[in-house]
């Protein structure tokens, strides 16, 4: 996925990466466009992007933009619930959905839910709104199923599904695809582990069972794993420091 960003609130466009070179032109809520790179001109952040097919500059601002996260789901299954007014009215998830049925007022439901823990643990909200104005559905997210992540609303995420915009719960587990290469590595350094920790012992003339090199073998692999993950987080950002003064 080439790198994208949602728009929160509205950002004055400028045609370099300079305060005087602002331009009448602003980005809007709602819209999602591609960015390069990011440059830091004297004490400024910019983010560099495309429009039309031509280079422009935007201040970053993460109260105004969101950076999309393409991922993975972890979980055995979650719920994301689309809406679409009945009206002209360009409804928020907030202004449409309460936590809570509100008195005299006629309401109609939707569950909004996880399933986690090899299916042993479930957590679940229900969702009230006004059919009146809205028309609301959902659909049934399995285990590996890609969304894009393009804002974080509280207690939800919102996501774009295909084609469609709908929401999930903020602390459904996933991981981003960008990051796949970690549990391939995890998987490698666990075989290694428990197959040198095995001849090893074996070696030595050890009786072996598999519970005696499963916990040390899970522990020394989560430990390489996130000094990796350490490791490389310290590269980028030395690299990204670098690409912004170029």
């Amino acid at each position: 996925m080439s790198r994208r960003i949602n728009i929160l609130q509205p950002l004055a466009i400028y045609s370099a990466h300079e305060e005087n070179s602002k331009t009448s032109d602003f980005l809007h809520e709602g819209e999602i466009i591609e960015f390069n790179r990011e440059k830091r001109r004297n004490g400024i952040n910019w983010m560099e992007i495309y429009l039309k097919g031509k280079k422009s500059y935007i201040k970053k601002d993460y109260s105004k933009i969101y950076i999309l996260k393409k991922a993975k789901l972890i979980d055995d299954s979650c719920t994301v619930v689309f809406y679409e007014s009945k009206t002209r009215v360009n409804y928020d998830f907030h202004d449409v959905f309460t936590s809570h049925a509100l008195e005299k007022m006629s309401q109609e439901s939707i569950k909004m839910k996880r399933i986690y823990d090899h299916a042993q643990k479930e957590k679940y909200v229900h969702l009230f709104y006004n059919n009146n104005d809205v028309e609301v559905s959902k659909r049934i997210l399995a285990k590996g199923e890609e969304v894009i992540i393009t804002n974080e609303k509280g207690m939800f995420l919102e996501v774009l599904y295909g084609k469609r915009f709908g929401y999930i719960l903020s602390d459904v587990a996933y991981y981003e695809a960008k990051n796949w290469w970690m549990i391939v590595v995890a998987m490698l350094v666990l075989l290694g582990i428990i197959g040198g920790s095995f001849y090893s012992l074996i070696d030595n003339g050890w009786t072996i069972t598999g519970s005696i090199l499963a916990i040390p073998a899970i522990i020394i692999t989560a430990v390489i794993v996130i000094c990796i993950k350490f490791v490389l987080a310290i590269f980028n950002m030395i690299y990204q420091n670098i690409r912004k003064r170029l």
